[in-house]
């Protein structure tokens, strides 16, 4: 039976080294292996452009990304594929996209991307670009003791 493992990065900001450990770490979770292993990087273009100018400093992270993501995926038997998507937003891509059994969202998930997720993957695993940190409450809604 054929597992399909989808990898998607969610911003061009991403740093490669985060692709390639989230694409190292959904491999190594598959106890199976997956069979099919894909990557999409998604160039989201505003609809002022045409879908094929990408601005040149787009162009530069989006051949990063895909250059740390190929090095990992092309390593494997079979080899999967990487792939620079245009598109005019990362959910209008999503919703474009076949039903998968394991699903990598890396960088944001915002309630657009994870809505056009719902349906998509049996097992969404999502690695936020940066890391969640717990706020601090304000100084003044610390309880503080009243004199006697």
């Amino acid at each position: 039976m054929r597992r399909h493992l989808l990898v998607v990065c969610t911003d061009t900001r991403v740093e490669p080294h985060l692709l390639t450990a989230a694409v190292t770490d959904a491999l190594a979770r598959e106890p199976a292996g997956a069979t099919v292993v894909r990557v999409l990087i998604p160039a989201v273009l505003p609809p002022t452009l045409p879908i094929s100018a990408w601005p040149s400093g787009l162009a530069h992270r989006l051949d990063l990304l895909r250059d740390a993501a190929e090095a990992i995926v092309a390593a494997r038997r079979p080899p999967g594929r990487v792939e620079i998507a245009a598109c005019r937003s990362v959910a209008h891509l999503l919703s474009a996209v076949w039903p998968v059994d394991v699903l990598v969202l890396v960088g944001g998930a915002g309630w657009r991307v994870r809505r056009a997720v719902h349906g998509l993957a049996h097992d969404v695993v999502v690695v936020p670009s940066r890391p969640t940190r717990r706020r601090e409450p304000l100084p003044s809604s610390k309880p503080t003791p009243l004199p006697q």
